[in-house]
């Protein structure tokens, strides 16, 4: 594997099908991961990675069923683009003071793994008002690294921005 394959970035977007913003907040330590991205349940979601440098993706699984992705890279120069979308309808929604955890499984050529663990809280469609609390959610960036020998990829620092 060569130096460039070490050490990439994957930015991840996700917008309603509606075109709506997506929103998350900062929890903190009171829960698995920091942040809580905040979705409906009964909706789809389209999501967009960008891998910087270029590393192929080959297939692509939400909450461990496979889902269909199309490739985007030729609108990239310097990287790869895929998008996929997820619908959440069988996902209830979350309890007061509880998260989900939607595993995003990326398996990439050369038989690299990437994990991304999105911590979410479902709403039903009447919860709106909270559905908008918070920041809006332009993208989430992964900095992410693949030890020597290693066939899984570490992430080793997480932006929400």
């Amino acid at each position: 594997m060569g130096e460039s394959r070490n050490n990439f970035k994957i930015t991840l977007t996700i917008r309603s099908a509606n075109d709506n913003d997506i929103y998350f907040k900062r929890d903190g330590k009171r829960f698995d991961c920091e942040h809580t991205i905040k979705l409906l349940v009964e909706a789809s979601y389209h999501f967009t990675i960008t891998i910087k440098p270029s590393l192929p993706l080959q297939s692509v699984s939400v909450c461990g069923i496979g889902v269909s992705v199309t490739d985007l890279s030729q609108q990239e120069t310097d990287g790869s683009k895929y998008t996929f979308s997820w619908s959440s309808t069988k996902i209830n929604p979350s309890k007061k003071k509880d998260r989900t955890n939607v595993q995003l499984l990326f398996q990439f050529q050369d038989g690299l793994t990437l994990v991304l663990p999105l911590q979410v809280k479902f709403y039903r469609p009447e919860e709106t008002d909270h559905l908008v609390w918070g920041s809006p959610l332009n993208h989430v960036e992964y900095n992410c690294m693949v030890k020597p020998g290693q066939t899984y990829v570490d992430i080793v620092k997480e932006i929400f921005r």
